[in-house]
């Protein structure tokens, strides 16, 4: 039985020119900060990639850090800014959806008596402005809200909370990474972004942070003075590379990408909408094309999981099994779903190499799992 992959969200397959583009660099082994030849070689294309990135995402290349994905970016952004706000704010703004890297970071700094607001969502996964503005201190010195939740899909009024947060003197970061490639996102006007090249079909260990040029920002990765001192530690030039070829390529195709994957996505949901108990979660107009998040009314999503896996399908659910039992997912519990709903999650994301065939034959093996759970379900009653 072939394999049908519908789970880009979570990463995705290298791109061939992209492997291709980090064999050429596989030979070198300097040091990119040694001042001889070998190492001189090395920072000429971590610099050239640099000014590649740069120019694709329309801002200065002294902007761009690279980091090791995307998870640390999130957290290097928060620490970095709150070690270098001289003002010494301690209130933090930031959406209940956020990805666990976030939050996590979030957490780490209210043990250190940093004041934590958690903004919630409305039933259709959006973040509403005014909601931002009334949690708004003189003490504020940052808002983070990603540009489009990695669980249901649904967009962000990024631009409008950024101009916000401008407005009064408030720095505003977004985890991009799930918007890269998919939709365009102007960034220059963030004070810091988050992306991670293995979410746009580059390799897995490599990430950017956005630094705005101005932003007090204080390194938190000590060693040697790497990234402009905003990062220590040897990068992962060929890495780096791929990450470059990986974004030059999913901006390039993003729009013909768009329109087929919005196709793709609407015609499973259009084969899979009749199934008992299903509900389609976020709004289905307001989103990145490639997702599909739905629930079930009596189901267990991590249940399920393990049949679609079964069948021949990787999916995934925004549900987290801790200490034995299941956790629902808190970005359903922050769009107000009760905890049924919430642990019976299951998100669909498809990509660039997903065929209408796949669709077709995925819709049937989704059915018939998802009824086969059904009426085991209903005996154990």
């Amino acid at each position: 039985m072939k394999r049908i992959y519908l789970d880009y969200n979570a990463s995705t397959p290298l791109d061939p020119e992209v492997i291709k583009e980090m064999v050429c660099c596989m030979d070198t082994w300097g040091n990119p900060s040694s001042i001889h030849e070998e190492g001189r070689n090395l920072r000429f294309i971590i610099e050239q990639s640099r000014e590649k990135v740069a120019k694709l995402l329309g801002v200065k290349s002294k902007e761009i850090v690279f980091t090791s994905g995307g998870s640390e970016s999130d957290s290097l952004a928060l620490m970095g800014l709150v070690y270098g706000d001289n003002q010494k704010r301690t209130h933090i703004v930031v959406s209940a959806m956020e990805h666990h890297a976030v939050l996590e970071t979030a957490a780490a700094l209210k043990k250190r008596g940093y004041e934590i607001t958690y903004v919630p969502a409305s039933k259709e996964g959006i973040i509403d402005c005014e909601k931002i503005t009334s949690s708004l201190t003189d003490r504020t010195l940052l808002v983070s809200v990603q540009s489009a939740n990695n669980e249901t899909g649904v967009c962000q009024p990024v631009e409008q909370i950024a101009q916000l947060c401008k407005q009064k003197g408030i720095f505003f970061h977004s985890d991009i990474v799930q918007s890269v490639g998919k939709v365009p996102l102007d960034i220059k006007e963030f004070s810091l972004a988050s992306l991670s090249a293995h979410k746009f079909y580059g390799p897995k260990g490599v990430g950017i942070l956005y630094v705005k040029d101005g932003i007090p920002f204080e390194r938190v990765i000590y060693g040697g003075g790497q990234e402009k001192g905003k990062r220590g530690g040897t990068e992962n030039v060929i890495g780096i590379v791929g990450l470059a070829k990986a974004l030059e390529i999913s901006l390039s195709d993003m729009d013909n990408q768009r329109q087929r994957q919005f196709q793709l996505i609407e015609k499973l949901w259009d084969k899979i909408a009749d199934l008992p108990g299903i509900e389609r979660v976020g709004n289905p107009l307001r989103r990145v094309p490639n997702t599909l998040l739905v629930t079930f009314s009596t189901l267990q999503g991590h249940d399920l999981l393990i049949g679609l896996d079964l069948a021949g399908i990787a999916a995934s659910s925004g549900s987290a099994c801790m200490s034995g039992t299941i956790q629902p997912s808190h970005v359903l519990m922050a769009m107000g779903y009760d905890r049924q709903r919430a642990g019976s999650s299951i998100r669909f994301s498809i990509g660039k190499y997903t065929t209408e065939e796949e669709i077709d034959e995925a819709a049937q093996r989704i059915k018939k799992v998802v009824n086969n759970h059904l009426k085991i379900s209903s005996l154990m009653i």
